[in-house]
């Protein structure tokens, strides 16, 4: 069985809604909460589930500043310190640097779905939210993602 990836505005994950629900809270009506607004005392059990991404000035790269221990555990690979753009997601590279691009030009949320084979040869289906962080309340600086796997009975 194989997910296309979507874009959607609806979140099926109940931890995913719950990130959105705090991201939302803490943007207090503007576009983007910064990241300075976050406290993850706050989200302790979201935690192993977040990617948090520094988008470089004036070159739109997304650079891993933090990858959540459940994440490096599906994927195998830690990929903190890590340009996006130069992680080998096989052939799902493109998808992914789609989704996390069309979060920052839109400065909105984004949900997408889609499966993936770990390294163990188990098939995941994985729900991501991506989230706009803002230091200046206009300017997309940090990129906070969360994932939800399942796996898929094939």
């Amino acid at each position: 069985m194989t997910l296309t990836p979507r874009a959607s505005l609806s979140i099926a994950s109940a931890p995913l809604r719950d990130l959105y629900a705090y991201w939302n809270e803490r943007r207090a009506g503007r576009p983007m909460p910064s990241r300075a607004d976050l406290d993850p005392v706050d989200i302790p059990r979201l935690l192993p589930t977040l990617i948090l991404f520094d988008v470089e000035p004036g070159t739109q790269r997304l650079k891993a500043r933090l990858v959540g221990t459940r994440i490096v555990e599906m994927y195998g690979n830690d990929y903190t310190g890590q340009y996006l753009d130069e992680i080998d997601f096989g052939d799902r590279r493109k998808a992914i640097l789609h989704d996390y691009m069309t979060c920052y030009r839109s400065r909105t949320m984004y949900v997408s779905e889609h499966t993936f084979w770990t390294t163990r040869n188990v098939s995941y289906r994985v729900e991501r939210l991506i989230l706009p962080l803002s230091d200046d309340g206009e300017t997309v600086s940090m990129l906070l993602s969360g994932l939800d796997f399942d796996a898929v009975v094939s």
